[in-house]
C-alpha cells in the first residue's frame, strides 16, 4: 500500500516539456507554448520534500499506526525520445530519475508520456487551442491548455481513473490559470516570468472544528516558468475518520526546481 500511495503521489510530479526528433526551436506562432518548452535534451532537477501520514489501521510494511514520516530526495525530468501513439499522434517520452541526496547516483524511476493535441476550429481567425496530455501510472491529465489566458478554467482530470480508489480524490478538479506573467520564488530560485495553475483547493473539517466528523484536505498547484517548464509543484491530500481526527492518512509532496538547461 505504501508503494501504491507513493506511485499515486509521483503522478504529481510533474510534466513540463516535449521535443521532436528534429532540431527543436522556440515556438513563435503562440509564445505561451514556451511555458512548456520543446527542446531536445531539456531537463529540470527538483528538490523534493515529502511528508506521509499513516493513520489508524495502516500498519503498511511495519510502519507504525498514526505515524508521520518525512523524506527528502531529488528528481530529474529529462526529455529523451518520441513515438507515435495509438492514434498516430506524435508523443514524447520524459524519463524520470531519482536520487536520495545531492551528488548521489541517478536511478531510473518512471516514464511520463506527453502528447500535444489540437482542437479543430471553424473560425480560422481564432487562436488554435492546444492541450498537453500527460500520462503516468495508468492516468492521463490535461496539464496545460494553450494559448494561456489568466483565469481560464478546464477539467484537467477528466481522463483520470477516478473509479480506482487510489485516484478517486482526483474527481471533478477544475484547473485555473492565475498570476500570469508574474515572478515566482519557489523557495530556492526566483523566476521572472511564470504562470500558476491552481488545480484544486478544498477541505471538509480541515481544522478539526468538530472532532466527531470525518474530513479531508486536498490542495494542488503547479507553477511554470517561461523557457523552463514546471518550477514548483505542491500536492496535498489527507483524510481522517470521525472520532480520530488527529490521526491522518495521506501525503504532502513539494517539488522545487533548482537546476535546468
Amino acid at each position: 500500500m505504501y508503494k501504491k500511495i507513493l506511485s499515486g503521489v509521483l503522478l504529481v510530479a510533474i510534466c513540463f516539456a516535449a521535443f521532436s526528433c528534429k532540431k527543436s526551436k522556440q515556438n513563435t506562432s503562440d509564445p505561451t507554448l514556451n511555458y512548456f518548452p520543446i527542446k531536445l535534451g531539456h531537463y529540470v532537477t527538483y528538490e523534493v520534500d515529502s511528508v506521509y501520514f499513516f493513520g489508524t489501521g495502516s500498519n503498511y510494511f511495519g510502519i507504525d499506526t498514526c505515524a508521520r514520516y518525512e523524506i527528502k530526495s531529488q528528481i530529474k525530468y529529462s526529455i529523451d525520445d518520441t513515438f507515435r501513439d495509438a492514434d498516430n499522434r506524435l508523443s514524447y517520452i520524459m524519463d524520470v530519475y531519482s536520487r536520495p541526496y545531492p551528488g548521489g547516483y541517478w536511478e531510473p524511476n518512471s516514464v511520463i508520456l506527453i502528447t500535444p493535441t489540437q482542437t479543430p476550429i471553424l473560425d480560422l481567425t481564432a487562436p488554435v487551442t492546444q492541450s498537453l496530455l500527460y500520462t503516468q501510472d495508468r492516468t492521463q491529465y490535461v496539464k496545460l491548455i494553450f494559448p494561456i489566458s489568466n483565469g481560464y478554467v478546464w477539467k484537467g482530470n477528466k481522463y483520470a481513473q477516478v473509479n480506482d480508489a487510489t485516484f478517486s480524490y482526483l474527481k471533478n478538479w477544475n484547473y485555473r490559470y492565475q498570476d500570469y506573467h508574474l515572478s515566482y520564488f519557489n523557495g530556492r530560485v526566483n523566476f521572472d516570468n511564470t504562470v500558476s495553475v491552481l488545480e484544486n483547493n478544498e477541505n471538509v473539517n480541515y481544522t478539526n472544528v468538530d472532532s466527531g466528523v470525518a474530513g479531508y484536505r486536498t490542495f494542488a498547484k503547479e507553477v511554470y516558468a517561461y523557457n523552463v517548464g514546471m518550477v514548483y509543484k505542491e500536492w496535498t491530500h489527507y483524510t481522517w475518520n470521525a472520532n480520530n481526527a488527529s490521526c491522518w492518512n495521506g501525503f504532502t509532496v513539494i517539488m522545487r526546481a533548482i537546476e535546468y538547461n
